[in-house]
């Protein structure tokens, strides 16, 4: 008889079978092996029929050689040819399986599965991403995190990189990303580097140089997640033939499709989603104009060109934390402790993703609140609904913000919403400005929407009445009233804000103010002071468009201000 310790030398823990039209089936076994660790091991089932090349295989894998003869052998290959009813599942990608279950390339998973029956497939050959973990969440928050409050370009990564997360779930943006583009030492690594850092260490950090093969083994392995990108310019030294291979590598990175699938796998099996994140010295747009050509309205909603530069004369920076100087010793702070925090977001927000996507019954499925976000993020940011290719541009953006505001929900991010849209609506802002359309364009139009609303109404005037009745108030938009001897149209901020979506508000000021068609207080502000029924509220103060004289004059006035306040 066997002894307790060959019955207990190999157990059978399922069986899995391959997709494809001729498929393999493997039994997945676990052994103790001759260095005294515990395996696990996709044994093909067709070695069952053959003694010798089954000991063979099991040599090679480090099974104890003594279990291999005599009765103890005898007794292992009667479990390898026990009929096993339990399955299991081989995918052939990392990321969702199962639609709530998530592989991860350590052969773990997060969700309802039972242990060690998932495994991918044997033969596929794919990138494995080093997703592993250093320091604590709390730490990557207060180190890597918070960076974000002072670089509008961080925080479009790092909301860039969790939108790969939820790409399927969304299930209406194709894949996809950002490129982060400026001259060097401005700070577009530290990006990528803060980016990186919520899944795993530096070395996930890519190269554009890749063959056809190397793409697809890419996208595989960073499939649900996000692909990071350094440095267009390696691509090819030749300009015409790096954009000629760069528009190839993202038209295969986003179209999440094989370029030889077989039709022996399930519709889904041959089909990657990712989020891209690169940088360049210059944009994509310029590589393909120093190439004779130009990107076409399909490639520049997929990976969109994004100004490194703040604007700040910080680089990336708009602001920095008060024990800084200087950016680049903040840059500097960053890549040291980028390489010290890392994986602990990625695996936080998966947990609690799968969480709730498994939960039954949830007050709002996680599709909807992320759809919702989205929706919101178009709405403050005036995008016409009827615009396809302006719809398609947005949502890129449009999904980071929704997967930012995720995080923020599940405690990954140690700020708020606002600081969300803050930091992504620049970033649409600064891409917008270096489209054919640019940005003041779009400022102009909202501009000449306000003027023709102004135009077009007709206010009573605050004169004309003695008192005005809380009813009254609550109806009307805004009044006519003189100040300072200047016919003007005062209306309430919350219509303003209505007429005018909230990305484009404060520049429409701006310029309306410098042309003299809206009146400031001393202090500068955009509204002022008015008295209504013995209560002070402040208004937007216009004045006509088709009041030349009263432009001028309200123009005078506000520099006037204006010096008076540099002055002080």
């Amino acid at each position: 008889m066997p002894t307790m310790d060959t019955q207990k030398a190999m157990v059978i823990l399922c069986k899995l079978e391959t997709q494809d039209a001729d498929p393999d089936v493997f039994l997945v076994i676990s052994y103790i092996d001759s260095s005294g660790k515990n395996r696990y091991e996709l044994f093909p089932i067709e070695l069952t029929l053959e003694e010798k090349k089954a000991k063979t295989w099991l040599i090679k894998r480090g099974f104890p050689q003594n279990l291999l003869v005599n009765q103890a052998w005898t007794k292992i290959f009667e479990t390898l040819n026990v009929p096993v009813t339990k399955t299991g599942t081989i995918v052939e990608k990392f990321g969702y399986f199962l639609e709530k279950n998530y592989f991860l390339p350590d052969n773990s998973f997060i969700g309802s599965e039972e242990a060690h029956t998932v495994y991918l497939h044997p033969k596929k050959s794919i990138f494995r991403p080093d997703y592993s973990k250093s320091g604590s969440l709390d730490e990557w928050k207060e180190k890597i995190a918070t960076s974000a409050l002072h670089s509008t370009r961080i925080m479009m990564g790092l909301c860039a990189g969790l939108s790969g997360y939820v790409l399927k779930i969304v299930g209406i943006i194709e894949s996809g990303g950002f490129n982060l583009f400026g001259a060097s030492s401005i700070g577009k690594t530290t990006v990528l580097k803060a980016t990186i850092s919520l899944a795993g260490p530096r070395c996930n950090l890519q190269s554009w140089n890749q063959t056809d093969t190397g793409v697809e083994e890419l996208a595989y392995g960073y499939n649900d997640g996000f692909i990071t990108f350094d440095e267009i310019k390696t691509i090819d030294p030749n300009d015409k033939e790096a954009i000629k291979k760069l528009s190839a590598i993202i038209y295969r990175l986003c179209s999440g499709i094989e370029r030889n699938r077989s039709r022996k796998y399930k519709p889904d099996q041959d089909r990657w989603r990712t989020s891209i994140m690169s940088t360049g010295e210059v944009s994509l747009a310029m590589h393909a104009e120093k190439a004779g050509s130009r990107r076409m309205e399909g490639e520049e909603v997929r990976v969109i060109d994004v100004p490194a530069d703040a604007g700040n004369a910080m680089g990336i920076f708009e602001s920095l934390p008060e024990e800084f100087t200087d950016s680049s010793t903040y840059a500097q702070y960053l890549d040291e402790q980028s390489q010290l925090f890392y994986g602990t977001p990625q695996a936080a927000f998966l947990e609690e993703l799968i969480a709730n996507l498994s939960a039954e019954n949830p007050e709002t499925p996680v599709k909807v609140q992320l759809i919702e976000w989205m929706e919101l993020f178009r709405k403050k940011c005036g995008v016409d609904p009827k615009s396809g290719i302006e719809v398609r541009f947005t949502n890129r953006f449009a999904l980071a913000y929704a997967a930012g505001c995720l995080a923020v929900d599940y405690g990954i991010f140690p700020f708020t919403r606002k600081d969300v849209f803050k930091g992504i609506s620049a970033c649409y802002k600064a891409a917008l400005s270096v489209k054919p359309e640019s940005w003041e364009a779009k400022v102009n139009q909202q501009k000449s929407t306000l003027a023709k609303y102004l135009d077009s109404q007709e206010f009573l005037a605050l004169d004309s009445k003695e008192s005005w009745s809380v009813k009254v108030v609550a109806e009307i938009d805004g009044f006519s009233v003189s100040i300072n001897d200047i016919p003007l149209i005062a209306l309430k901020r919350e219509v303003v804000k209505h007429l005018i979506p909230e990305i484009y508000l404060n520049d429409v000021l701006r310029i309306c103010k410098s042309k003299g068609y809206l009146l400031s207080d001393a202090n500068g502000n955009n509204t002022r002071s008015i008295t209504l029924n013995g209560k002070k509220v402040r208004f937007y103060c216009f004045v006509s468009p088709a009041d030349k004289e009263s432009v001028k004059v309200v123009r005078k006035q506000n520099q006037g201000y204006a010096a008076k306040i540099s002055s002080e």
